[in-house]
């Protein structure tokens, strides 16, 4: 009788010990990683990152895994329209700040229309009181960068539908 509770009580140990691992994996914390600028291309357009004011990265919070985009609207394009993901809404987005090119966590930015960006979605970001333009939240920024890249991929299809689909599959596979 002894050895069989000696046995259940290493059982109940190994399960537990197994299930904090796993609680500890799923707090993934990790940061932006640093793009190589003129080389690192964007996930959703292809094009080499050369801005380090309008960059984007998009962490996978289930692999720790970073996407690297070359406009904000690129990034919101890929996470929260063209492709579909099941961990979207648990997504990290960074962006670089728009006046010194430091990373920002995109959720707590202050956003700003009518800039001149990579792909021309024309959203920067700032850190709160570092811009005297009115500031737009993370989900009113989101919603206008869909708008406008919905917008722009309604034109695409039409003149290159079938570059444009072949595109769509590639940039949605995550490596």
């Amino acid at each position: 009788m002894k050895a069989l509770e000696v046995t259940a009580y290493g059982v109940l140990v190994f399960f537990v010990s197994l299930m904090l691992s796993f609680s500890s994996q799923a707090k993934l914390s990790f940061k932006p990683q640093p793009i190589k600028f003129g080389h690192d291309k964007c996930q959703r357009c292809m094009m080499i990152i050369k801005s380090p004011y309008f960059s984007a990265e998009v962490g996978n919070p289930k692999t720790g895994k970073v996407y690297k985009f070359d406009d904000i609207g690129c990034a919101v394009m890929w996470l929260y329209h063209d492709c579909h993901f099941g961990w979207k809404s648990k997504a990290l987005v960074w962006v670089t700040d728009a006046k010194t090119g430091k990373w920002l966590n995109a959720k707590n930015a202050c956003w700003v229309d009518g800039m001149i960006t990579p792909m021309h979605f024309g959203f920067g970001a700032f850190k709160e009181g570092e811009t005297d333009k009115k500031c737009m939240s993370w989900n009113e920024a989101k919603k206008l960068l869909l708008e406008k890249g919905i917008k722009k991929e309604k034109m695409m299809m039409k003149k290159m539908p079938k570059m444009f689909k072949m595109k769509l599959r590639k940039m949605c596979v995550l490596k």
